[in-house]
């Protein structure tokens, strides 16, 4: 479930730092600069981390069928074991997840 979790959760991470990105590129910060090559370094160890997720989640035999964005959470089916389960992710735990995950890599 972790990893169906984590599958589901990073992408909105990248967005994230995508968004940041654009934000410091319109800025006139006199240290922007460091700033963007800092964010980028964080996304190609996001992309890394994802890459290492879905590689676990291949090698376990799961399969995330389905994903819909609702108002209020994400819903994904995966297949694991024979078995279609459902996740249910609200916004609010993928905001906090995100922002937790973010903290981590910038030393917070």
């Amino acid at each position: 479930m972790r990893l169906v979790i984590e599958y589901v959760e990073l992408p909105y991470l990248l967005t994230v730092l995508e968004l940041n990105l654009k934000k410091m590129k319109d800025s006139n910060f006199k240290l922007g600069h460091l700033f963007e090559l800092h964010l980028k370094k964080i996304q190609d160890c996001v992309i890394k981390y994802q890459y290492r997720v879905r590689q676990a989640i291949r090698k376990r035999g799961i399969k995330v069928l389905d994903q819909h964005q609702m108002e209020n959470c994400i819903m994904a089916k995966y297949l694991f074991r024979g078995y279609v389960h459902d996740a249910r992710l609200l916004w609010g735990k993928v905001k906090s997840d995100t922002e937790v995950r973010l903290a981590a890599y910038l030393g917070i």
